[in-house]
């Protein structure tokens, strides 16, 4: 019992010390006009999603994507790649869409990892037989390291995952 009270006491105390502003490689948070329940003066008021923690990679998916008459799917979001200590200063991003019975590999890109959030997109001319309605996406940050071994091998850094809305459109 006296342990688990050490371990809550040094867990609330750093997270007491965080500091309010962020970091100068993190991108600013969505500020909300509202007063916010607390109410406090000078505290910064973020919208109601969960937001990534500022000290690490991350990567989101937006909430629509796009299905054209033909099958082409558009998807978008954004990512966070560290690049701080790590000999590769790439990443790719790997993104699934899932609708019913239907789950392809939409496709990807890379990303480059200078701890600043950048915005991804994937269009895929041929993606299946998805129609506008509810699915699902998950999406990777897949960073190559190399520590002793000769060749990089594959590190998932990050995963964003949504039930999203697909909405017709033409591309």
């Amino acid at each position: 019992m006296r342990n688990r009270r050490r371990f809550l006491g040094a867990v609330t105390g750093l997270l007491i010390a965080v500091p309010l502003t962020p970091a100068a490689h993190a991108a600013p948070s969505p500020a909300v006009p509202s007063a916010g329940a607390a109410g406090l003066p000078g505290m910064p008021q973020t919208a109601q999603r969960s937001l990534p923690l500022p000290w690490g990679d991350n990567v989101t998916v937006d909430r629509v994507g796009y299905v054209g008459s033909t099958g082409t799917v558009a998807l978008a979001g954004s990512y966070r790649c560290l690049g701080d200590g790590v000999s590769i200063p790439r990443a790719d991003i790997l993104v699934t869409l899932t609708q019913g019975q239907e789950r392809r590999g939409i496709g990807g890109g890379s990303a480059l990892c200078d701890g600043l959030t950048h915005r991804w997109s994937v269009e895929e001319p041929s993606a299946g037989r998805f129609v506008p309605g509810p699915a699902y996406v998950e999406s990777s940050l897949l960073r190559l390291e190399v520590h002793q071994q000769l060749v990089p091998l594959p590190r998932t850094a990050a995963v964003g995952e949504r039930a999203i809305t697909l909405e017709a459109r033409e591309m």
